[in-house]
């Protein structure tokens, strides 16, 4: 199971084992591999999350409630299935106006290769 909770080829609620606490960001992680990362995350209202600066492009989803993603000072709010792709070499937040839950997946090869 690599320490994970999440264990290949079991159906799970991702939403159901990720829950709210207090003043906190929890950050759950998925899968962990040389290509990328899935990570589930539940912010709790006034809390902002700063990714680290990376080259890999992000791909983000709101999976409950709404958020707000600033991108060069410009605010993007995502509400329930809502997705955003971040370009890699870009810092950004993740803030929470109220409670919500999402998904980060960063796609560490291949598709920025394939570009034009």
């Amino acid at each position: 199971m690599n320490n994970y909770e999440f264990e290949n080829l079991k159906a799970f609620n991702i939403s159901d084992k990720l829950k709210y606490v207090s003043n906190t960001i929890i950050v759950k992680h998925i899968l962990n591999k040389k290509t990328g990362n899935i990570k589930a995350l539940a912010l709790d209202y006034g809390k902002v999350y700063k990714p680290k600066l990376t080259p890999f492009s992000t791909f983000v989803n709101v999976i409950e409630g709404k958020a707000e993603i600033v991108v060069e000072d410009i605010s993007t709010y995502l509400q329930e299935n809502d997705s955003m792709i971040i370009p890699g070499h870009i810092l950004y937040t993740i803030e929470a106006n109220e409670r919500f839950k999402m998904l980060s997946i960063i796609l560490k090869s291949g598709y920025d290769d394939l570009e034009p």
